[in-house]
């Protein structure tokens, strides 16, 4: 039987809820036309999706050539199997974007990688993620209210917190995994000179009229792994809805994989 609160935030978005091995998953379609290119956008809650669901009504209805699925997972869900299990549901996918994650300071940002996930019985120590000057200095400029102090804890080396199973912390790209530790969830470097990143850049640009570096960001990188299962070409991605707009349309002129889906 499906949860009722489910059933409720299915009629809400407008979605179909999607049952299997993995557990439930809500899909919102912002269909144009069979086989045209398609974008997946994933969402933590409902709230991540209303943004983009409504710049790809807005942007189909100007006549974007465009697909839009946006993805909920629901409580419980494992969504790496999930999506392995309606990967032929879903179809080809131009690119998948994370919309789940928050943005420091909620300032225009594109990530450049995102920390993994390990505990341990006992804290072990923990070397200082590697980073340039540069970044150093764009990271500072950025948050000119953080401290030194925060953003070493936040950014280079994160202290441990009591779990179940003992103790947590993040491990960022680069930092050796700690003797006695258990890898959790891996983390994750974004590429940041390819089509989809300049796409999305130049929409964060355009309706921003601000500078958009790539920083590291602090957060879950599982569903981005799950999101690889569909593409390769996959993006944290916020914005306001002009930005949104804007970067369907880029998105919409990338070239896409074969097509295939579960119609064909």
């Amino acid at each position: 039987m499906m949860d009722p609160a489910a059933l409720r935030l299915a009629a809400d978005l407008g979605g179909t809820l999607l049952s299997g091995a993995g557990g439930g998953l809500l899909l919102v379609e912002r269909l144009q036309a069979h086989g045209l290119p398609q974008v997946a956008v994933l969402g933590r809650d409902a709230a991540d999706l209303r943004e983009p669901l409504e710049a790809a009504a807005r942007a189909q209805a100007g006549g974007l050539q465009l697909n839009l699925l946006a993805l909920l997972p629901l409580p419980d869900c494992d969504l790496r199997a999930a999506l392995e299990t309606h990967r032929r549901r879903l179809g080809a996918l131009v690119a998948a974007l994370d919309a789940g994650l928050p943005w420091l300071g909620d300032a225009p940002m594109l990530a450049l990688r995102l920390p993994g996930r390990i505990t341990c019985e006992v804290p072990a120590p923990l070397a200082k993620a590697p980073m340039g000057p540069l970044e150093k200095a764009e990271l500072k400029a950025f948050l000119p209210d953080w401290e030194k102090g925060r953003r070493k804890q936040v950014f280079r080396q994160p202290e441990w917190r009591p779990v179940p199973e003992g103790f947590e912390t993040d491990l960022w790209p680069g930092v050796s995994l700690p003797e006695g530790a258990q890898l959790r969830v891996p983390p994750l470097e974004l590429p940041f000179a390819t089509p989809l990143t300049d796409a999305l850049r130049a929409a964060l640009r355009m309706a921003t009229e601000a500078p958009v570096p790539f920083l590291p960001l602090p957060g879950d990188p599982a569903p981005l792994h799950a999101l690889r299962t569909l593409t390769p070409e996959i993006a944290v991605f916020r914005g306001p809805l002009h930005a949104w707009e804007l970067a369907l349309a880029n998105l919409s002129r990338l070239p896409g994989p074969p097509h295939f889906c579960a119609r064909c």
